[in-house]
Parts: C-alpha cells; structure tokens; sequence
C-alpha cells in the first residue's frame, strides 16, 4: 500500500522503494494499492509520479486506486485479492519503506530451504529489522548478544511490516478473518492490529504444525518515513481491535501471549539469559507447565519508539481478565 495524500512527506522516497524492488524482484507478480483521499482522486489516478514511472507498467504489476479519507486498514484490501492468492506460492506483504530491492534474498532462500530439509516448511517467515518493540526482532538482539551464529529460530510471533506467508495459507486465513467479521472491524477502525497476534497459530493449525511461523536471523532495512501518524486514538482503536480478535479466535491469540506481553518488549530487556530461547516458541505441552507471562503493554513503552511515533503495525493489548475482553 502507498499512501498518496497531499501534503505526506516521504512518498517519494516510498514509491522509489516500491519501484526498485521490482526491477530486483521481476520474477514476482506486484499488486500495488495507491491509497487517495476522495473517489474522484483514485478515479483520475491522481497519485503524482507513479504513471511516469515504468515499473508501474510491466505486465508483472498491478496498480489500484482506492480512496480513504482517513486512516485505514491494508488488509480490507488485501482480502480483494483472497481467491488470486491462493494462486501463487507465497505472498509477501511488507510495509512500502522496506528495503526489499537491498536484502540479500539467496542467504534468506538458503536459510529457509535448510530449515525445511531439516524440519519441513512454515506457511509463515519473517524477518529482523532495527527498531521494534519486540526485543528478539530486532537485529542488535542477535548481533550484539553472542547469537550470529543462530540462522533461524521457530516463533510464535512475526511482525506484519515484513512476512512471507504460503499463497494457499494466506488466502485460507483471510476468509477465517473475513468469516468472523475482524475485516469488517478493521475498515470501521482504520487499523490493522491483531493481524500478526494471529496468523502463527492460524499457520500451526492449517499445516498441522507445532510450529507456525519461522523467524530468519536477518536484518531488512527500514527506511522509517513514518507514514503512519500514531496518536492516541490511534492506540486506543487499536487496543479495542485487539481485544476484538481476543473475542473471536482467542485460541489463535493465545498462542503469541507471551510475545505480546511484557516479557519480550520490558525496556530493561536486551540480551536475553541463558533458557529464555526456549521461549520464541513454546510448544503445547510446556504452556502447560510454565506459567505463561501475563499480557499487557510494558510500563513506558505503549508501543511507541523513541519519538512516540513509531510506524509499526504490531498488535497487543490489556486484557481485563484471563481469556479476553
């Protein structure tokens, strides 16, 4: 998704990134939604700059005009490409200022092909980035704390700014979110949280798995344009949306609990001690025998960076008593 209103800074470098990653990526098919703030807008393309470029005129992309006048979610329009998904045999879905067209996609193909000789495939993998709440996500976690040499780690958790999920995973996934109504919720919220909460144990339970997701050690550059303007509304819809998906699929939500806790996000938390790895991925029987952390957004963190307009989609959110709310 492209934001393209008047007035937003860093379009430009965005839609340079965007056009960068297909000519690095041209055996990939490219659907692009350029988001505008009237229907008159999107109908007349209005979006300056993105015609002129040729990228956006290969055969392998796709360009939609959509009009939202405010905030939105960037699954209510990914479901419109649910049944062409399924198609293909993965989808990547990634924030617009990812460095796509710069990340070393061989070693990431290596380590993901090795994984799966060993212990067969996920239907989700995601990746490092600089900055994030969650302290295994971020690149300085394994760098700085004596983890280079780990490739990949199973996970219960995977951020939504970068995923490469299976194509007949992702389509089966979006009609369960669609079936249940959180689409819905999503276009009356204009967030997308819970999204990443859910689709690790969504992916255990379609590949019948114990493990849903797979996390490669591997740092994608984030060029942060903040495009995304977090206030406190913003949390606060976000939050409700949350706990909305607590009420419909909790038996997803639970399964990254731990995740969207204090436990990985505490700011006192770097390089984790000795046994705390065993954690990335809890398998059902150790939920069992180890109290999970109760969840709720860390004291001083709510989720923001340093500048309290970090542009991340994650999810979590304060339950009022031990299911949901």
């Amino acid at each position: 998704t492209l934001i393209c209103k008047k007035g937003r800074k860093g379009i430009k470098g965005e839609l340079q990134s965007i056009a960068d990653s297909v000519r690095m990526l041209p055996h990939y098919n490219w659907t692009v939604f350029v988001i505008l703030e009237t229907q008159k807008a999107a109908d007349r393309k209005a979006c300056p700059g993105i015609e002129k470029m040729a990228e956006m005129h290969l055969p392998n992309v796709k360009v939609l005009y959509r009009a939202t006048p405010g905030r939105f979610s960037k699954w209510v329009y990914y479901t419109e490409e649910i049944n062409e998904i399924e198609k293909f045999d993965y989808l990547v879905v990634f924030d617009a200022d990812m460095g796509l067209s710069t990340f070393n996609w061989p070693e990431f193909w290596s380590r993901r092909r090795l994984y799966a000789s060993r212990f067969g495939d996920v239907p989700v993998v995601g990746v490092l980035r600089n900055e994030t709440p969650f302290h295994p996500l971020r690149s300085a976690h394994w760098t700085e704390c004596g983890r280079d040499a780990v490739r990949y780690v199973e996970s219960d958790f995977v951020e939504q700014w970068f995923a490469m999920l299976s194509g007949s995973f992702a389509s089966w996934f979006m009609h369960r979110v669609v079936d249940v109504g959180l689409i819905e919720e999503q276009r009356n919220l204009g967030v997308d949280w819970g999204v990443d909460g859910a689709w690790c144990a969504a992916a255990a339970e379609w590949a019948g798995r114990e493990a849903g997701c797979l996390l490669v050690t591997m740092d994608m550059y984030h060029g942060d344009t903040k495009s995304l303007k977090q206030d406190i509304s913003f949390h606060q819809n976000g939050e409700h949306l949350n706990n909305i998906w607590w009420t419909r699929i909790p038996q997803w939500m639970k399964y990254s609990e731990v995740w969207l806790g204090a436990f990985f996000q505490d700011v006192s938390f770097k390089c984790s001690p000795v046994g705390v790895e065993e954690r990335y991925h809890m398998p059902p029987q150790l939920r069992l025998d180890v109290p999970v952390v109760p969840t709720g957004p860390p004291a001083g963190n709510k989720h923001k960076s340093k500048d309290g307009d970090e542009d991340s989609g994650g999810s979590y959110a304060e339950k009022k008593d031990g299911n949901s709310s």
